[in-house]
């Protein structure tokens, strides 16, 4: 009886002329959705090589690696490569390249594709993410109503089937048919991406089949959505509570979580760091004016080492005000996906980054990465320096405007040999967690929305058995 009940629920969705136009405009989006990433990813992928040719450029050319030039010079590069990540989203509010210089962490963050930014984009997350949880809204949001209509409810209780077992049927055949709907037409989008790219990846399949898998406890919170909703006494008015559910999460949430971060932690303005950071850098080297009183008794060598030291510090100082500029940013990003996070569409987006190493989740890595790698290559660089009989060893960022005063005694401040390892100034390596982490990450993120699929389960259930189906 139960098995034939399950059937007779899926057929009938099979004939609902909702599903019907659901079902092909999903085909069409995710169709279209695997060109337009296609076009989007060798876009990506032409930047990200233009950049690699003009670095290759900076280092045939010489003069930009050589020892003394990258004390003052952005020579250092940590790159994200575009990957099929781009067929769900292109993540493109977070860098895809980190460009510092070498002697402190002066981050300046660009994206492969900022020239072809625009407000919408046809991919999985916009698929997955909003139109599937408006589709189960909308596809089960008249689940016991219009059994209730037909009469149906009353005659299946009549011949001793459960309210539990009624429930449950309708619940597992909303989500059967998602399944349906989706794996199909995600794996032609797939096929299709990897076949107008040229790129074929088994990491990358199988993360893909991961998103979807991990979309169905999303997909379930629309359907226990709906079902309750569809339990309502005013019939007339649930498809305006469906609408204005869908919307709450899917955009009211994310853009009240941006506005309430900005007022809970304020950061300044652009200009106002700057003027920080300056401010912090020209106090410095007041203090240290002030502090020296008899450098006219110095020689050559005991001026410039002073020299190099105060500035050194100087420059220490303004770079900590530019570290704290970027942990209140960091502070406030954290925020706004904190509050976000009750929506089921940005925990979905969360769980996203971890599994194609992008976003939010690569940044903080991207970063730590970035730091070893100016620790790695400035250790380098003193150690060739250390070679060079010619060299006073002054490790500050002006020794290149320096190096004239220098010369004419036949002398340089740090050494002006060619860097032996240019290769470590352009980084695409990033190692992020190890996966049983990313399990256990994800697994965590998963918690909220199951718990919200337990509430909606236990709430429709038990308004279910309470409903007078007369």
């Amino acid at each position: 009886m139960n098995q034939i009940i399950l059937v007779k629920d899926i057929r009938l969705m099979f004939k609902d002329l909702k599903f019907q136009i659901f079902f092909l405009i999903l085909v069409v989006l995710f169709i279209l959705s695997a060109i337009s990433s296609s076009v989007s990813f060798i876009s990506k992928q032409k930047s990200f090589q233009n950049e690699r040719n003009r670095f290759n450029d900076l280092v045939a050319d010489g003069q930009h690696i050589q020892l003394i030039q990258l004390l003052q010079n952005r020579m250092l590069m940590v790159a994200s490569p575009p990957s099929p990540a781009v067929l769900f989203s292109e993540y493109d509010n977070y860098p895809d390249i980190i460009n510092t210089g070498i002697m402190f962490y002066e981050p300046e963050f660009s994206n492969n594709n900022i020239g072809l930014r625009r407000m919408f984009r046809l991919n999985w997350l916009f698929i997955l993410g909003m139109i599937m949880g408006l589709m189960m809204l909308i596809m089960s949001f008249e689940a016991i109503s219009q059994e209730k209509r037909a009469g149906t409810l009353r005659l299946l209780t009549i011949n001793g089937v459960k309210r539990q077992s009624i429930i449950w049927h309708k619940y597992i055949s909303y989500l059967i048919l998602y399944l349906i709907v989706i794996i199909p037409a995600s794996m032609t989008s797939m096929i299709l991406f990897f076949a107008l790219t040229g790129t074929w990846s088994m990491t990358f399949m199988l993360k893909f089949l991961l998103i979807i898998l991990i979309s169905i406890p999303f997909a379930s919170f629309f359907v226990w959505l709906g079902i309750f909703i569809s339990m309502s006494k005013n019939h007339r008015n649930t498809i305006v509570m469906v609408m204005f559910i869908w919307a709450f999460f899917v955009v009211i949430v994310p853009q009240a979580a941006i506005i309430i971060a900005k007022q809970v932690s304020s950061i300044k303005t652009v200009i106002e760091y700057r003027e920080i950071r300056e401010q912090a850098r020209y106090d410095e080297m007041m203090r240290q004016a002030e502090e020296e009183n008899d450098i006219m008794s110095l020689s050559f060598e005991d001026f410039f080492a002073l020299l190099a030291s105060n500035i050194n510090v100087a420059d220490e100082k303004k770079n900590q005000a530019l570290q704290r500029e970027i942990e209140e940013n960091m502070r406030q990003t954290r925020m706004i996906r904190g509050i976000a996070g009750i929506s089921p569409f940005m925990q979905f987006v969360n769980i996203s980054e971890i599994v194609f190493d992008k976003g939010f989740y690569l940044l903080n890595f991207q970063q730590e990465t970035t730091k070893q790698a100016i620790n790695q290559i400035k250790n380098l660089m003193i150690e060739q320096d250390s070679r060079d009989e010619t060299s006073h060893n002054l490790l500050y960022s002006y020794a290149y405007v320096q190096r004239l005063v220098f010369n004419r005694r036949g002398e340089t401040p740090f050494s002006e040999e060619l860097f032996e390892h240019p290769h470590l100034l352009f980084v695409t390596e990033i190692e992020t967690d190890d996966v049983p982490s990313k399990i256990m990450e994800i697994l965590m993120k998963l918690i909220p929305i199951l718990v919200l699929n337990l509430v909606l389960m236990v709430g429709a259930v038990g308004k279910f058995e309470r409903l007078d189906i007369r």
